[in-house]
């Protein structure tokens, strides 16, 4: 790939990627799809690239591969879900987070944050992690 398409290629999806992996009990999924709408709501807001969310729908595994609902601990009234959060690179991600955590329905204590842990499975927390693109 040229230098120029690899350029195109991370203003569209980006170098820098936030992965955060969380387990809900299935009565909440309806819940969080609506609270993730305003979650994305917010993340367009202050500029975020690109937020996909994805649901773990399949723990058949590979020979020599580990499920992550295993990796987790899901039970089985278990849902794990996956958010990606895309950004141009490293200063971008900072810029938007910062904005993000300065907005007033996301600082600790607001009722969003609040509803989102609450649909969590309890003192299971999140799983997260920053990514950076490698060039292969």
């Amino acid at each position: 790939m040229s230098k120029s398409n690899v350029v195109e290629m991370e203003k569209e999806v980006g170098s820098q990627v936030q992965l955060f992996v969380w387990r809900i009990p299935k009565k909440n999924h309806d819940a969080m799809v609506q609270l993730q709408k305003q979650f994305n709501d917010l993340w367009r807001k202050h500029g975020g690239l690109r937020t996909e969310v994805f649901q773990l729908t399949n723990t058949e595994t590979y020979e020599g591969c580990t499920n992550i609902a295993n990796t987790v601990s899901a039970g089985p009234d278990e849902e794990i879900w996956v958010e990606l959060q895309a950004f141009r690179d490293r200063k971008h991600m900072d810029e938007v987070v910062t904005e993000l955590m300065n907005d007033e329905s996301m600082r600790a204590g607001s009722q969003l944050l609040k509803q989102f842990m609450d649909l969590v499975t309890p003192e299971s927390g999140l799983n997260m992690g920053k990514f950076s693109r490698l060039r292969i």
